[in-house]
């Protein structure tokens, strides 16, 4: 078949069409973003491209903050935009944009890789531009269309048992003044002019420099930063592949970058519309192929625009909720054993190198910190251990906690603050020993393996709900008694083997009788997209 007589047309992936045995409806679909929560995400691609995680709601699309009306809770709400929203690399979340080349004739069918000599995607940034007394005229509008919105979320709140007749009452005037404020939004637009365009990223003669620039939606030259688009070559091992008999391509979508223009603003930031469009070039016999950028003289092909989106801000809680981290702290009894052990300076390996002039040594007089007097500045080599830093750290998060959410009004993010009291903290040679005997169910000789220092820990260990030790409650003076202070033990610590105590905070403090078990909240587990198996 030759392909130069037949136009192309560069789609989404058959399986995210609405009908994927329906060639017209192919023919209407945009490349579709798949996400992944792995770097690996390439290889999971090529092993099987449909596996991808699913966009969920409300997590995966732009939530808009407005405004609440006074006295109804929380100063600020959420309403959801419609727009998708995409993580950063460090909230543990990758995306793939990918599409599909097909020669729109009937049947619509596939183009050959060969056909091809260049394929890419560039990113535009949809922007508004408008004069400084449009700015101050749509002001009030917005404003409007905000409250309105803000009311309309409070509604959603109120119980079930309001009236069902004032209810609609109340959100008919709402939604009323709701399409009153975009009418006077839209009039205020056209009269001053109002432009929506199009930006391409274009990169300057400085490396790591560029400009958002106005371009045209299918150019045939491409002055835009091009981002690669790979073919999914599938591996004929795997039967049943879902490119099989596809001319599929697939590229990393950049969810962040070192760039900037010149005034020092990012490339990327997560206030700007972004949208996608994939583009092929179709080779011109009998230019060879290169290998790189224009190497031929065919034409462009351009797909249609992705769903726009916009990148989530860096501390988004759920995008940072996806990649929990843990601190250890340092465990104090240990590191006073340890430093009786070492030369001074052996265990702080942390050097402070003050310059001449530029130490700020300090006294006290006594304990009192406002007895502090500077002393004069000069040069200085001072090393510290890391367990020190830490704590120090730790200690002024937790001095300084309590003043800026008092100072500042920030109650709102001690819901956030979530701590769980431990399970009996077992030192490490009480668990070596409980390691070495066996698990919960392990018949054995109580009165031979439960003497000596096993028998003196196992009494030592403190319930966490009465906070007494369970040697004052168990009777250990028979084979029975030693076996049920095992059971005790064992049935409410979590884990036998760890070295170490587990390493959570309790707060607020509970103290004898008020423990409380919790657990943490658990991960939601990931949706993967519904599996298609037409192929025709």
């Amino acid at each position: 078949m030759n392909t130069d007589r037949h136009p192309w047309t560069l789609t989404g992936p058959w399986y995210r069409w609405k009908d994927p045995s329906d060639s017209n409806v192919g023919r209407q679909e945009r490349p579709a973003f798949q996400k992944y929560d792995s770097s690996d995400l390439v290889r999971e691609f090529l092993a099987d491209p449909q596996r991808s995680l699913k966009f969920i709601e409300p997590d995966d699309i732009v939530q808009q903050i407005i405004p609440r009306p006074a006295g109804s809770g929380p100063r600020y709400g959420m309403t959801s935009t419609g727009l998708r929203k995409l993580y950063l690399d460090t909230h543990k979340r990758f995306y793939l944009v990918v599409c599909e080349l097909h020669c729109d004739e009937p049947g619509f069918p596939n183009t050959t890789r060969d056909a091809v000599c260049e394929a890419g995607f560039v990113v535009r940034r949809r922007q508004i531009l408008m004069s400084d007394p449009a700015r101050q005229a749509v002001r009030k509008p917005l404003q409007a269309i905000a409250w309105n919105q803000a009311r309309l979320a409070q509604l959603e709140e109120m119980p079930p048992g309001m009236k069902l007749g004032a209810r609609l009452g109340v959100r008919a005037g709402i939604e009323t003044s709701f399409r009153t404020a975009q009418s006077q939004l839209e009039a205020v637009a056209l009269e001053h002019g109002v432009r929506f365009v199009k930006q391409g990223w274009v990169p300057g003669t400085a490396k790591g420099v560029g400009s958002w620039q106005e371009t045209a939606p299918l150019p045939q030259s491409i002055d835009e930063q091009i981002f690669p688009l790979y073919p999914l070559v599938p591996d004929p091992a795997i039967k049943d592949h879902s490119s099989g008999g596809r001319t599929l391509y697939f590229g990393l979508v950049p969810t962040g970058s070192s760039a900037t223009d010149t005034r020092g603003n990012p490339q990327f930031d997560d206030r700007s519309l972004y949208e996608i469009r994939c583009f092929v070039r179709r080779h011109h016999f009998p230019c060879p192929k290169l290998g790189r950028r224009n190497d031929c003289h065919g034409a462009l092909m351009w797909s249609l625009p992705t769903e726009p989106y916009q990148l989530a801000a860096p501390f988004d809680l759920t995008g940072t909720s996806h990649r929990p981290i843990n601190i250890l702290m340092p465990d104090l009894p240990a590191l006073e054993a340890q430093a009786a052990r070492l030369k001074p300076g052996q265990g702080a390996p942390v050097r402070l190198i003050s310059p001449a002039a530029s130490n700020l040594p300090f006294s006290l007089s006594g304990s009192d910190p406002s007895s502090a007097s500077p002393g004069a500045p000069n040069a200085a080599i001072c090393s510290f251990s890391i367990p020190l830093i830490t704590l120090v750290a730790s200690f002024v998060f937790r001095l300084f906690l309590p003043i800026v959410t008092l100072l500042f009004g920030l109650w709102f993010l001690l819901k956030l603050k979530f701590c769980i009291p431990p399970s009996l903290e077992l030192n490490a040679g009480l668990a070596l020993q409980l390691d070495a005997i066996g698990g919960i169910d392990t018949e054995f000789d109580a009165d031979l393996k439960i003497t000596g220092t096993l028998l003196a820990d196992l009494k030592a260990v403190t319930d966490p709900a009465t906070g007494k030790p369970f040697g004052a409650v168990v009777n250990t003076s028979t084979g029975a008694g030693k076996k049920e202070l095992f059971d005790l033990v064992m049935t409410q610590s979590s884990d036998f083997s760890a070295s170490v105590p587990a390493p959570f905070e309790v707060s607020p403090p509970t103290g004898p009788g008020k423990s409380i078990p919790r657990d943490f909240p658990e991960l939601p587990r990931p949706e993967y997209e519904a599996r298609i198996d037409v192929h025709t």
